[in-house]
């Protein structure tokens, strides 16, 4: 899987720029905003153990990236020839001073030493992109991540030519139509990829009306 100086290259390349008229923070930029993109269309799905130290209906987890929980644990003991028979959906999932914080809802009140699991969809990421040490990316996507970052590059030069001397005439227009197409293909392929999904992202968090709804 590729790092950031092998995605810069290919950006460079799609670009056809010889004259260095990207600077690498333009490049990383770009890159940064269709990763983003990436993920809300196909999040990189990680599990946690979280050991309680503190007994309590609030406990902070520390799962780097995590966006949403799909599936929670607790108690969970992976010991036992189903460790997920202890399934639940009575919390809720809040960011408390930058922290992915649960809080549970029913009677059962973690204490200390028992594990939670969690299973979550979290950022992807690329290795050496905003100190990033691994690239989750698959590899059959990265090219659509090349043509998406190209595009979003040529519409941030675009942009900037609005401001310059000695552009030539016509320039911005072409470069922003050309790096919109691009876009437009990145989020076509993004579409795909949301129907090829078919694990629930989310848990079917409702509470049951009477005792007969179920």
């Amino acid at each position: 899987m590729s790092a950031l100086a092998a995605y810069r290259t290919r950006i460079t390349n799609s670009l056809d720029d010889t004259k260095g008229k990207y600077s690498d923070a333009i490049i990383d930029e770009a890159l940064r905003k269709v990763l983003n993109e990436y993920t809300r269309a196909t999040p990189n799905i990680k599990t946690h153990t979280h050991t309680v130290s503190t007994a309590g209906r609030v406990q902070t987890l520390l799962a780097a990236n995590l966006i949403a929980i799909i599936q929670l644990v607790h108690p969970y003991d992976s010991t036992l020839t189903d460790p997920f028979i202890y399934n639940r959906e009575d919390f809720s999932l809040l960011q408390m001073d930058g922290s992915p914080t649960l809080y549970f809802f029913g009677n059962d009140i973690p204490q200390v030493d028992e594990k939670i699991y969690v299973k979550f969809a979290g950022k992807q990421t690329i290795t050496d992109l905003d100190s990033a040490t691994a690239t989750t990316v698959r590899d059959d996507h990265e090219d659509i991540l090349i043509v998406g970052a190209s595009g979003q590059a040529a519409m941030m030069r675009a942009s900037g030519l609005n401001e310059q001397w000695g552009g030539r005439p016509g320039e911005m227009g072409a470069l922003m139509t050309w790096g919109s197409k691009q876009y437009l293909r990145f989020f076509e392929f993004l579409a795909e990829i949301k129907q090829e999904t078919t694990l629930p992202l989310f848990p079917d968090n409702y509470w049951p009306l009477d005792k007969w709804d179920v």
